[in-house]
């Protein structure tokens, strides 16, 4: 959401100093911040863009206090601090991150790519990172009754959009981490979603009048979960802190998240809090007629007298529909660019980046990435119509075999049995083709389906042309 500029800037700092801290910075312009948003990279904590020196911050993740190692990418942060906007660098008082939910997984959707955990569903899409020791990287890794623990952003319904899921560890404590939809004093109980909460037993803190009500946000902790009643016995329960409370009206906040609430541009909530616009709000990646239920957008603004965000700036995300599994054929620092089947690829602020080869270098950039290495590209056509991508997302990955590779854009016709997705030559004349429902169909059906559709191919690459074992109008454009 910075100037092209200050990101520039920001990511020359991440790529000099190898993801290291550079010590305070404090400095005038700078001004108090909340900030609430996924983790994309470390050197210091990169959260919405912005680079926070997280030298002098306390660092928690689940009310425990952890080394920055003990954080992850992938993972939503709330982090207070101060911000020079212009140069999109901050420092961090504190960095605190609280999973969704820690628990067992009852229920696995793989048609609808959705899981449930705790009575809460999570939507798992492709900007879902997984952290070790799920194998593969996606749904598939997963099987019912494995404990783990879901990073992400909630969105209408209660259904959470997880941005990271890993490995719960054997002591840790069952989690849910959501707004209370109502309670029943006599029994002491509440529902989060379809989860009731026993907190008869529970330690309470943070609640004004004592005990928690509807529409709280709050964190249940315990030990014990009956599956059958889809019931958590509570040992905790807290009043959560949201990126508003800290700050006085003008204060300064910045949240990414999707939209839970739409009645109109000048009224909607993110995440369950209320934003508005005026007429000097400037729209990125879109206009307000591009706002609706689940949009993930991030906004930046002050706070009004009533905890309203008037946001300054709103930036509607752009859907990463551009998907690449294959080698690095080059790598230039100075330009923050990479070569991937003849593709230019940018890095910016905003870029996720990933680690799951075997070295797992957690402090992870594109300083890292060498000319061999297999590397997983999401991202979106910038500039449009330029055949160049913007990484939303950089995974290095274990060598795949025997030059196998992945790509995933819009078809573009070319020469019969041959199409194009960003100037890549996909041959598919021997490949094996589908359409949206999952049918065989013959070329003709399929070269006549794919136009203007996003596809999704697999086979193996010479240069820059993919000779297809598999191609398939991908039913799900918007992951």
């Amino acid at each position: 959401m910075k100037t092209t500029l200050a990101a520039a800037g920001a990511l020359a700092v991440l790529v000099a100093c190898g993801g290291g801290s550079t010590g305070s910075m404090s400095r005038p312009g700078m001004q108090s911040v909340v900030t609430s948003g996924t983790i994309t990279a470390f050197g210091s904590v990169f959260v919405n863009g912005v680079r926070y020196d997280v030298s002098a911050a306390t660092l928690k993740k689940n009310d425990t206090t952890v080394a920055q190692s003990g954080l992850a990418v992938g993972e939503v942060a709330l982090v207070r601090g101060r911000e020079d906007a212009q140069s999109g660098e901050g420092e961090a008082e504190s960095v605190e991150v609280e999973d969704r939910v820690v628990g067992p997984i009852t229920m696995i959707d793989a048609a609808g790519n959705q899981l449930t955990v705790l009575g809460q569903t999570i939507s798992v899409t492709a900007d879902t990172s997984f952290g070790p020791g799920i194998t593969p990287a996606d749904l598939t890794g997963l099987k019912s009754g494995d404990s783990i623990e879901v990073s992400g952003l909630p969105g209408s319904g209660g259904v959470i959009m997880a941005t990271r899921i890993g490995r719960a560890e054997s002591a840790e404590p069952l989690q849910v981490f959501g707004t209370v939809g109502s309670v029943d004093a006599a029994m002491h109980t509440l529902m989060i979603n379809a989860l009731t909460v026993d907190f008869s037993a529970a330690n309470l803190s943070g609640f004004a009048s004592g005990e928690p009500a509807a529409g709280d946000l709050v964190i249940a902790r315990g030990t014990v979960f009956d599956a059958t009643a889809v019931k958590l016995t509570a040992t905790t329960l807290r009043k959560a802190q949201t990126d508003r409370d800290d700050q006085a009206e003008g204060g300064m906040v910045e949240e990414e998240g999707l939209i839970t609430r739409f009645a109109s541009a000048t009224d909607f909530d993110v995440a369950g809090e209320k934003v508005t616009t005026t007429a000097s709000t400037v729209f990125k990646n879109g206009t307000a007629a591009d706002l609706a239920l689940n949009v993930r957008v991030e906004v930046r603004g002050t706070l009004d007298a009533n905890k309203v965000l008037v946001a300054d700036v709103v930036e509607i995300e752009h859907i990463a529909v551009i998907g690449l599994a294959a080698t690095v054929s080059g790598v230039d620092t100075t330009m923050n660019t990479l070569t991937v089947l003849g593709v230019t690829i940018s890095v910016d602020t905003n870029t996720r980046f990933e680690d799951e080869s075997d070295a797992q270098v957690h402090m992870f950039s594109l300083t890292d990435v060498k000319v061999g290495d297999t590397v997983l590209v999401r991202g979106y056509e910038h500039p449009a119509g330029s055949g160049m991508v913007l990484a939303t997302r950089l995974v290095r990955l274990p060598p795949l075999p025997m030059m196998n590779v992945g790509v995933r854009g819009p078809f573009t016709a070319s020469t019969a049995t041959q199409f194009k997705i960003l100037g890549i030559t996909i041959d598919a004349t021997s490949a094996k083709l589908f359409g949206k429902g999952g049918q065989s169909l013959t070329a003709a059906e399929f070269f006549t389906q794919a136009v203007g559709q996003i596809v999704d191919v697999r086979g193996t690459a010479t240069g820059s042309t993919v000779t297809a074992s598999m191609a398939i109008i991908d039913p799900q454009e918007d992951r």
